[in-house]
């Protein structure tokens, strides 16, 4: 009886049947076509009346791609119906059944009954669909497909049909557009403000988020990709324009979180881990941490052995850096262009990376900024910080002189603030970092005369420019103000002219290497230099060379003497006369010929020592790392040996394509705190407290006192006597002679 019910319960009991099925799905293929054609009827009836539920239809459609493995021929079209059924209405579907359909679809994908490319499109269509929960279940498993997909290999093919097919969804709803039909699209952006985006906005939007996460996490970090981001820079909305504009500004950041997995704690001792389960008891805890160390050892000797990876900005992928920058320029100056200054400083940020990265020429951009140099406008620091990004060594200097000047002259003067001054002084120095002829010497020397001023951050950002300059042309600079080394050496200082550039003909820090090898040399200790670094075995020889013995060499007589050669001449032609010049030269005095040989000493010790180490043997590994020790060390004895004066100026570090905002405004007096601050950080300082007591007396409840606590409580007179015996009183030198004497006497008396 129990058999008969529950084969009579199998065709409305369909989980039953499904674990029944994948057990042994020869024995049950006629319950599974019976079921199967029960799902066809219901196709049919849905279809009718698509706005239903259909609660029956999606536990079918459930229950056949659970067990779509266990029969491939009979359920070769389903997955075409539920895509087929999607495409047509997905729009009107009922919410709890348009997520059934997706997740049997995605655990078809998973079987890999369904490829990815048709089931990927279909799912980007679903982006349209006003659900968003959905929308964000489809954009999880977007980009973790595409991650697996890409796994082992770059699957090309999939890639470049999904970036085309973004690129071609963001191309299609772009700002950049001819200016018939861009009047006519503010009516539509209106209207779509007031009833939010629209479908093909969507889309654009997620497609965007694709691939920029994809690019994040290291799977599409190609230039297709980036070039695909850039051309939402240029859209409509302007949440995807800000989206594509803070990817590229981004991208510079350590934003990804990935690369945590690498910032790890230090390599564990195995040998002391060892040595400790040895000697003290075994414990579960102990050996799960022995074994817990021996896998992060030999993670961290896998990422020794990795392929080294670069990462390079997506600013350098840019196919037309120079047409991006200029296109993001025209929109920025359109007088239709209704974003926020927000959005504007975004993209005037954007435009002065590209054309500091790339080197870029546009001209018109400088005196755009200029309208913004001035000390109320608002966010002005990062105004300062976008033209100095945008300056570099290749602009016309009579392009950046007027900004320098409105700079100087809005910004450094005595009516202004303390901290206005330090952002202009240290604004310029940026400016001038990257080209030192856009300003002038009077303009310079006027600046230099704060180096003296009251304010600290005024006299730092002073004194900086002063360092720079001392650097790069001192030439300019007062004669009080080069300092004494380089006032010594001026007349060889060459400052560089518009557009050279300065080459190298040797290693930096080469000269550093080869005092230090001399020391070796006179010392007697040389450093092994391919410790650690795998040579060639010398037993791989193939038997053709011939080691030949120094005896052989003593039969050769190698004589360089001139002396011996004149012999020689006598002895072989002792007719021959001597020529005439030869015969002058003897005539010299000897006190002429060490005058000429002191000169030459004198000539060889003014010019720059010039080291010739690495053009006379290969420079191994260990030799760089030592060159990049010693620059340190030089680098530390400067600062060591530094007078007070010069400690204020900052050292020059390299150009960076990022400033920092706080480069600008340099360094500030801390703001002494208003009666509410003081009062918040009293308050923060009490969180977490008992009262305001300390934590040394606190004790858990239910512990008892302390003798010490006890005594506290004790009347001083049950106290008092308690010292004495404590600490014992020793008797006086006094006292002893009494006791001793007494002593006697008691013994004398017990003689009698």
């Amino acid at each position: 009886m129990g058999r008969r019910n529950r084969a009579a319960q199998l065709p409305i009991n369909l989980p039953q049947l499904q674990n029944l099925i994948k057990r042994d799905p020869p024995s049950y293929k006629e319950d599974f076509a019976q079921q199967y054609r029960h799902f066809e009827s219901q196709l049919a009836i849905f279809k009718l009346n698509p706005n239903e539920e259909a609660e029956d239809f999606g536990n079918l459609v459930t229950f056949i791609s659970q067990v779509s493995q266990c029969y491939p021929q009979e359920t070769g079209a389903f997955p075409q119906i539920i895509i087929d059924l999607l495409l047509e209405n997905y729009q009107i579907i009922h919410p709890d059944l348009r997520k059934t359909l997706v997740q049997a679809l995605i655990l078809l994908r998973n079987k890999d009954i369904v490829p990815s490319s048709s089931l990927l499109s279909l799912f980007f269509i679903l982006f349209r669909a006003r659900d968003k929960q959905l929308r964000d279940s489809l954009y999880t498993y977007i980009i973790n497909d595409i991650k697996i997909a890409n796994a082992k290999h770059k699957n090309n093919k999939l890639n470049k049909t999904l970036q085309s097919y973004m690129y071609t969804v963001l191309q299609s709803t772009t700002s950049i557009q001819s200016d018939r039909n861009y009047n006519d699209n503010i009516s539509i952006i209106s209207n779509q403000k007031s009833t939010g985006m629209s479908e093909d906005t969507i889309v654009a939007k997620k497609s965007l988020d694709v691939c920029i996460e994809l690019y994040r996490k290291g799977v599409w970090n190609d230039a297709k990709t980036v070039n695909v981001i850039a051309e939402g820079c240029f859209h409509i909305t302007t949440k995807i324009k800000v989206a594509a504009i803070q990817f590229f500004l981004d991208t510079n950041r350590d934003s990804d979180d990935n690369s945590s997995d690498s910032d790890e704690g230090e390599v564990p001792d195995i040998k002391r881990l060892q040595h400790i389960n040895s000697i003290n008891k075994k414990k579960k805890s102990k050996t799960r941490k022995m074994v817990k160390a021996l896998a992060l050892v030999k993670k961290k000797a896998k990422q020794k052995h990795k392929a080294e990876s670069f990462n390079f900005s997506a600013l350098h992928l840019l196919n037309d850096p120079q047409g991006f920058a200029e296109k993001l320029f025209s929109s920025l100056q359109k007088s239709s262009n209704n974003d926020r200054f927000e959005v504007k400083l975004m993209t005037m940020n954007l435009i002065s990376r590209i054309i500091g990265v790339h080197k870029l020429t546009l001209l018109n951009f400088y005196s755009y900024l200029m309208r913004y140099l001035q000390p109320h406008q608002r966010e002005v620091t990062m105004i300062l910080v976008i033209v100095a990004q945008a300056s570099h060594e290749l602009i016309p200097p009579d392009t950046l002189e007027p900004v320098v000047k409105a700079i100087a002259n809005n910004f450094v003067s005595d009516h202004c603030a303390g901290e206005v001054m330090a952002a202009g002084l240290n604004a310029i120095r940026e400016i001038c970092h990257r080209q030192p002829l856009a300003l002038d010497i009077a303009l310079l020397q006027d600046l230099t005369e704060y180096k003296s001023d009251k304010d600290k951050s005024i006299m730092i950002a002073a004194r900086s420019l002063i360092g720079l300059y001392r650097e790069i042309n001192p030439e300019m600079l007062q004669r009080k103000d080069r300092g004494k080394a380089i006032s010594m050496n001026i007349k060889k200082f060459k400052p560089l002219q518009y557009g050279e550039v300065r080459a190298t003909d040797h290693v930096d820090g080469i000269e550093l290497l080869e005092d230090f090898r001399e020391k070796q040399e006179k010392t007697g200790v040389l450093e092994n230099e391919w410790a650690e670094w795998e040579i060639a075995s010398e037993s791989s020889s193939d038997g053709e060379w011939i080691d030949v013995s120094s005896e052989d060499e003593k039969d050769i007589i190698i004589c360089d003497s001139s002396g011996e050669d004149e012999a020689v001449n006598n002895r072989d032609f002792p007719n021959v006369v001597p020529h005439k010049e030869d015969a002058d030269l003897e005539k010299i005095d000897l006190n002429d010929i060490e005058g000429i040989v002191k000169s030459l000493h004198q000539k060889k010790e003014e010019e720059p020592k010039t080291s010739t180490l690495d053009m006379q043997r290969l420079l191994t590994p260990a030799d760089f790392v030592k060159i990049e020790q010693l620059k340190l060390e030089r680098n530390a004895q400067k600062l060591v040996g530094k007078r007070k004066r010069d400690a204020c100026l900052p050292e020059q570090k390299d150009l960076s394509e990022i400033i920092d905002a706080n480069q600008i405004t340099g360094q500030r007096k801390k703001a002494k705190q208003d009666y509410e601050e003081r009062l918040e950080s009293i308050k923060a300082g009490r969180e977490g407290r008992e009262k305001y007591g300390s934590f040394k007396t606190k004790k858990q409840e239910g512990a008892s006192a302390t003798n010490r606590e006890t005594a506290r409580k004790k009347p001083f007179m049950m106290v008092v006597h308690k010292k004495n015996f404590l600490c014992k009183k020793k008797p006086s030198l006094r006292e002893k002679q009494m006791q001793l004497t007494n002593r006697r006497g008691k013994q004398k008396s017990r003689r009698k």
